[in-house]
């Protein structure tokens, strides 16, 4: 591959223009695929200016989709080049009826482009260099004409790009998405997010005023910051264990934002990991898409295992900013607040509010015990007195939100399946059995030991203050060190899994769904008594993520009753 002193003397010896010989290195043993395509479209279309552009910057079809423009595809097999997809379309139930939609995958097109009344000729090319990501870049061939090319540029191209660059740069029912090392829109989490609302988030209602308000309030007080000289940028700490409302507050917030007049984006990092660039370059290329969004919404989930040691100085940088971070309203959530180095957690002017998310109270399980009473108002299967809701919120005590909602799933597919009252007779059954399989193995201690009272408290390892030759007991000091084991761990059983008694009126004592949920509490505790609490619920979340865990464990649940009564 020749050095650019060696093209220089080349051109010195042969006359050339120098942008001849760069041609020819170009199109020389060392591959530049850009530089061949341009080459080659100039050659074939010599009356023709070319505007080059990416389509990750400019995107000339989805700009026509959306009705600003119009394209024909050129279905010749020697302008064309593609893969066929296929993808289903309609809910669920539909599929079935449905055939699905044919869509291609570009790989080489040429399309009749009009917009604004004018014509050019699109190719789209796609291709791959070695060490290098995919290029995929638009064409834009339009004829000269006198007065139409101004040093150098097609005025008619520059306009298409200008009007279709402004287009692809702002969301349209999308969310901006980070991940695999670059951004992308994503339609799918817009869809998640979509119909978000603060109705739908339980929590205190002095921190939920608060959060709402400091968030609405950044961007509402621009011309505030610039008055007292203050950087327009904030930070916020979203903390707390899992499933208490951090990411359904994080929606509400995207929803409540795009729903503003002004329409703040939301852009959603998901991971900093980059195979070829690594990740101090997504974290700067994280940053220069904010700066270009600014104002907007920067969500960084999980903040705790995004920014590890090797980067957070990088991270910092970016945060701290030589360059302006004006508009940008950072928001982290982390299940481990402690893991966070206190650089970024316990920093000013970095991350400045912290919330934390805690296992709601009796009033927060209350409520939303009444937020899924109102929801089914309207269904006459389920008796859904209001006078349940305070006795399911004493019942939960401990509960998570993620918790209360498996709940009251399992509660209603539980009654949609026809479940009457003796399909919760089998808890009592077992309970029962349980009780009597104690009082057997209490007797049969006493027995060998002669000591009742002692074999009553050491049931279930049969162990006295001396060795037994007949049932094999532990020696004195063993057996003391393994009781004083198993009454630590009875106590924390019970206190995390005991339901409390409470007064239930007579009118409610027969209740359906009362003794329904009471069955899936009992079933729910005995997940609890076998689950760290740092672990509820299991897996790490990602956005829209939490419901589907809820129910995946449900139907796990679902099976294990299933089996229990065959």
């Amino acid at each position: 591959m020749p050095a650019a002193k060696d093209i220089l003397t080349a051109t010195q010896e042969n006359g050339k223009s120098f942008l001849d010989t760069f041609k020819e290195h170009c199109n020389g043993v060392r591959i530049d695929t850009k530089n061949t395509v341009l080459n080659l479209l100039r050659k074939n279309y010599p009356e023709h200016h070319i505007t080059e552009a990416e389509e990750g910057r400019i995107s000339l079809l989805e700009f026509a989709d959306a009705g600003h423009a119009m394209y024909i595809l050129d279905s010749d097999e020697e302008s064309f080049n593609a893969t066929r997809k296929w993808r289903s379309v309609g809910e669920r139930l539909e599929k079935k009826l449905h055939p699905g939609k044919l869509s291609d995958d570009y790989r080489f097109a040429r399309f009749q482009y009009i917009w604004g009344g004018k014509e050019f000729l699109l190719y789209f090319v796609v291709w791959k260099d070695m060490l290098e990501s995919q290029n995929r870049i638009f064409y834009i061939l339009s004829p000269r004409n006198e007065g139409n090319i101004v040093e150098g540029h097609c005025v008619d191209s520059d306009e298409l790009v200008l009007a279709a660059g402004k287009w692809t740069s702002q969301l349209h029912e999308e969310i901006f998405v980070f991940d695999n090392g670059y951004w992308e829109k994503s339609k799918d989490l817009w869809k998640a997010v979509e119909g978000s609302s603060w109705e739908d988030v339980i929590l205190d209602p002095e921190m939920k005023k608060s959060l709402i308000e400091d968030v609405q309030g950044f961007f509402d007080n621009q011309k505030l910051y610039a008055d007292f000289a203050v950087p327009w940028k904030r930070g916020i700490i979203l903390h707390g264990v899992p499933g208490n409302g951090k990411t359904v507050s994080i929606k509400a917030l995207m929803s409540s934002l795009y729903g503003r007049g002004d329409h703040i984006p939301s852009l959603y990092v998901k991971s900093f990991a980059d195979k070829c660039n690594g990740e101090e370059y997504s974290i700067r290329r994280i940053f220069q898409q904010a700066r270009s969004s600014a104002p907007c919404l920067l969500i960084f989930e999980d903040l705790d295992s995004l920014v590890g040691d090797d980067v957070r100085s990088y991270f910092l940088n970016e945060v701290d900013g030589l360059e302006s971070n004006d508009g940008i309203l950072m928001i982290g959530s982390t299940n481990h607040l402690d893991r966070l180095d206190p650089a970024i957690a316990k920093r000013p002017s970095r991350f400045d509010r912290k919330y934390h998310f805690k296992l709601p109270g009796e009033e927060e399980r209350s409520a939303y015990t009444a937020y899924w009473r109102k929801k089914l108002l309207k269904n006459d299967t389920v008796v859904f007195p209001e006078e349940l809701c305070p006795i399911v919120a004493q019942l939960t005590e401990g509960f998570s939100f993620a918790y209360l909602k498996e709940l009251f799933v399992m509660a209603l597919l539980s009654l949609v399946r026809g479940h009457k009252f003796d399909d919760f007779e089998i808890i009592d059954k077992d309970t029962e059995s349980e009780e009597k399989k104690e009082e057997a193995n209490t007797k049969a201690a006493s027995d060998c030991c002669g000591d009742s009272e002692k074999a009553k408290v050491e049931s279930e390892t049969c162990q006295c203050s001396k060795k037994c030759e007949k049932c094999g007991l532990l020696k004195e000091q063993e057996a003391r060190k393994q009781e004083e084991e198993v009454e630590k761990k009875e106590e924390v059983r019970k206190a995390r899994t005991v339901m409390p008694t409470i007064d239930i009126p007579d009118h409610l004592v027969d209740n359906l769904l009362l003794r329904v949920i009471k069955h899936q509490i009992r079933i729910l505790h005995s997940e609890m008594d076998n689950t760290e609490e740092e672990q509820w619920p299991s897996g790490r979340k990602t956005m829209g993520g939490e419901g589907d865990a809820a129910e995946a464990r449900a139907r796990m649940m679902m099976m294990q009753m299933r089996r229990r009564r065959c």
